[in-house]
C-alpha cells in the first residue's frame, strides 16, 4: 500500500468491507492486556472472545481434521503446555458449532468465535460443525492461554 496515496485511499473500502464480513475491525493490541481493542482502545472487536481468557501464560493448541460427513465435521483439539487454559477457536461463517465435548464453551456475539475451557476431563476437546453451504472452511486457533 506505499506505492501511492490514492491506490491506498481507493483500497479501504474493499479492506472494510472484507474485515467486517469476517465479523473483523481494525485495532491494536493492547500494551496492557495484550489483546486485540478496538480503535478506541477500549472496545473489544466484534467477533473477540465473549470472556478473555485466564492469564498465566501460554500452551500450544493442535487441530486434528476428524470424521466429515455430507453435512458437517468433527474437529478434536489438543493442548499442550497446561492443564488449565482458554483456546480461541474461529470457523467461518455460515458454518456454525452445533456440539461440543470436553470443555465449557462460550461465544462472541457472532456465534462464529468459541472460547473454550478446560472442564478436568483433560486436555484434549472437540466440536461439530454444520457446513451450511460453506464445505471448504476450516477452523482456526486464535489464540491458546494457559491459567
Amino acid at each position: 500500500m506505499h506505492d501511492g496515496i490514492q491506490n491506498t485511499r481507493d483500497a479501504v473500502p474493499q479492506i472494510m468491507a472484507n474485515l467486517t464480513s469476517r465479523n473483523l475491525c481494525p485495532g491494536m493490541i493492547s500494551p496492557t492486556t495484550g489483546r486485540a481493542v478496538a480503535p478506541d482502545g477500549t472496545t473489544p472487536p466484534t467477533g473477540g472472545p465473549t470472556t478473555p481468557p485466564p492469564g498465566g501464560g501460554s500452551c500450544t493448541a493442535t487441530i486434528t481434521p476428524g470424521t466429515v460427513f455430507g453435512d458437517r465435521y468433527n474437529t478434536s483439539v489438543t493442548v499442550t503446555g497446561a492443564n488449565t487454559w482458554a483456546v480461541v477457536v474461529a470457523i467461518t461463517a455460515p458454518q456454525k458449532i452445533v456440539t461440543t465435548w470436553n470443555g465449557n464453551p462460550t461465544w462472541d456475539s457472532s456465534g462464529n468465535v468459541m472460547t473454550m475451557r478446560s472442564n478436568g476431563s483433560g486436555n484434549t476437546f472437540g466440536f461439530t460443525t454444520m457446513f451450511n453451504g460453506n464445505s471448504s472452511a476450516r477452523p482456526q486457533i486464535r489464540s491458546c492461554t494457559a491459567g
